[in-house]
């Protein structure tokens, strides 16, 4: 029996030398490192709370079988761009259920109620969208794939989110924007989220 909703995320294991190499270049590899187990910590924190099936994509392969937390199923990221590493997710998302969304593991300010705001949504829209504040999105939901929605996207770049909301009106989908939230990429980023946290 399919669930209603399935959640994936894309992450990698957290090794020095590995992670947030925009960071590294600027904070060095050490605190580069804590700074992305602090963001994956806290997103595996936020996607445990939702009710509903969590599969994790991990990038190069899989963690050993003892270091994997019951509650969350694996799988490999397929090799190849972005687009296709996100059609693949669908596909294995909406196997088991009729609406998915997938993030990343780069937003501090992600939270349960987001995730669960996102499911919701998707009940009266195709498509769920969590723009980026740089440009980009931090999370993606949809009841169906379609591959041109990730056609002719210049990832890594701040037109990532015009991009897919163009394609997504040229499927002629509707879609629904969440709250803009902020990524973490940079040093300044970085030092951006922990002065609001300071000041709130």
């Amino acid at each position: 029996m399919r669930a209603d909703h399935a959640l994936g995320v894309f992450l990698r294991f957290p090794e020095k030398g590995k992670v947030k190499t925009r960071l590294a270049a600027t904070m060095g590899e050490e605190k580069a490192l804590a700074v992305y187990t602090f963001l994956l910590e806290h997103t595996l924190f936020v996607a445990s709370a939702v009710q509903a099936p969590v599969t994790l994509f991990y990038e190069g392969g899989l963690p050993a079988e003892r270091e994997r937390h019951p509650a969350f199923e694996y799988h490999v990221q397929v090799k190849g761009t972005l687009s296709e590493k996100l059609i693949h997710a669908f596909s294995v998302l909406l196997t088991k259920a009729e609406k998915a969304v997938v993030m990343g593991s780069d937003c501090p300010e992600i939270s349960t109620r987001i995730l669960e705001e996102s499911f919701s949504l998707l009940d009266t829209h195709d498509v769920v969208l969590g723009p980026a504040s740089d440009g980009g999105f931090y999370l993606l939901g949809g009841k169906q794939i379609d591959a041109h929605l990730f056609e002719n996207i210049q990832w890594s770049t701040s037109s990532v989110l015009t991009q897919i909301t163009r394609n997504i009106f040229d499927v002629g989908f509707s879609c629904k924007q969440l709250e803009t939230l902020s990524d973490i990429d940079t040093e300044k980023d970085w030092e951006a989220f922990r002065n609001k946290r300071a000041n709130e």
